[in-house]
């Protein structure tokens, strides 16, 4: 994976090196080809070596802000004085593809900037794979990359408002405790907010994949996410009357202990609500996979939940027959 500029160092004599790259390219293989640099056993082949050059910090004039990295070993060949030279051919590249970036060009492959610790204003960048920038605590206002991979930000501690980035993969924002109003990113993978203690009014993403929220012990009316995969709320001790998210994946709901009347999510995994001890009447889900209900002590008459899966009720000794028609798989009892 790119650290944002590749390359292959070519020895063209004792002392000097030549550093082939490409532009917005991080793929060794395809510089070689390119440069029809040979990889085997031939004699003049191992005179080569794939590079990378990694920033800490985006400032072309200060080359200790970057750091010169062999992909492999440092070769037997390599003479001290090379690596200068390579640094300085590496960062003439990258500040060609750093300007392409900030002018809007999209790069196509992924990129890893975890090393960086802050980035400029303006730099907003089209990502056709996936960005990695683990190392920023925060990013300024402005900051909306558009990302067709994943954009892993797992370092961050806030976010301004108007961040909305655009991620066709997963969104990793796992040490934010809060986040501001207006803040409903559209993410084609999983949105993972592990640490969050509270969500505002309005927070109604739509998530592709799974959305992490175990930490929450509750949520505001109107709360309704969709999420195509997993949604985990299993620190969530109650919930309003209304919330019946839509669910793709599985819902974990673990640590309620009581629902309102009217809740009946549809979901196309299991449903879990292990701390529940009664359920009201009317309560009657729509699940795909396994239903876990196995605290409760008793059912209400009308109990007669659809599941694909099976039902779990391992705190009853015997049930009604009703019970069993609408669940495909095996009903489980003490």
């Amino acid at each position: 994976m790119c650290q944002f500029k590749s390359g292959v160092a070519v020895r063209i004599s004792e002392s000097e090196v030549e550093v082939k790259t490409l532009h917005m390219e991080d793929s060794h293989t395809e510089i070689r080809e390119k440069f029809l640099i040979r990889e085997d056993n031939f004699c003049l082949s191992r005179y080569n070596t794939p590079v990378e050059l990694i920033p800490t910090k985006f400032d072309f004039e200060d080359k200790s802000c970057w750091k010169f990295v062999f992909d492999d070993n440092k070769p037997d060949w390599w003479e001290d004085g090379m690596t200068e030279k390579a640094t300085i051919q590496l960062l003439k590249s990258a500040k060609e593809d750093f300007d392409a970036f900030m002018s809007g060009k999209e790069y196509p492959g992924s990129i890893d900037l975890s090393e960086l610790t802050s980035i400029p204003e303006g730099f907003n960048p089209t990502v056709g794979g996936s960005l990695w920038l683990k190392g920023l605590k925060s990013i300024p206002e402005g900051f909306n990359p558009t990302v067709g991979g994943s954009l892993c930000l797992s370092g961050l501690t806030s976010i301004p408002s108007g961040f909305n980035p655009t991620v066709g993969g997963d969104l990793r924002l796992d040490s934010l405790t809060s986040i501001p109003d207006g803040f409903n990113p559209t993410v084609g993978g999983g949105l993972y907010l592990g640490n969050l203690t509270s969500i505002p009014s309005g927070f109604n993403p739509t998530v592709g994949g799974n959305l992490r929220l175990e930490r929450l012990t509750s949520i505001p009316s109107g709360f309704n996410p969709t999420v195509r995969g997993d949604l985990w709320l299993e620190g969530l001790t109650s919930i309003p009357s209304g919330f019946n998210p839509t669910v793709g994946g599985n819902l974990c709901l673990n640590s309620l202990t009581n629902i309102p009347d009217g809740f009946n999510p549809t979901v196309r995994g299991d449903l879990w609500l292990e701390g529940l001890t009664s359920i009201p009447s009317g309560f009657n889900p729509t699940v795909g996979g396994d239903l876990y209900l196995d605290s409760l002590k008793s059912i209400p008459s009308d109990f007669n939940s659809t599941v694909g899966g099976n039902l779990w009720l391992r705190g009853l000794t015997s049930i009604p027959d009703s019970v069993r028609k609408n669940v495909k798989g095996k009903v489980y009892l003490v």
